[in-house]
């Protein structure tokens, strides 16, 4: 978590992360996992999402079933 701007803490589950200018994101909490010891569960406003894996009939993004999303400050709930 040391990675992350924290912003303000509700606990140790609870969160406000400040997230860099575009995020990428997964809905398979396998391939989250696949990247560090935390994963952040959060949601996302649809005018916040830049692109996700149905967006497009060709694409290079296919093997993560990913999402990118314009960052800012988020509620996260963070899981191990």
């Amino acid at each position: 978590m040391d990675d992350y701007c924290l912003v303000k803490s509700h606990g140790k589950q609870n969160k406000v992360v400040r997230f860099n200018n575009i995020v990428s994101c997964t809905d398979h909490r396998s391939i989250a996992s696949e990247f560090g010891s935390y994963i952040l569960e959060v949601e996302v406003p649809l005018v916040k999402l830049v692109f996700f894996n149905e967006l497009l009939p060709c694409h290079a993004l296919h093997g993560e079933a990913e999402y990118l999303v314009i960052g800012g400050d988020y509620r996260v709930k963070v899981l191990r």
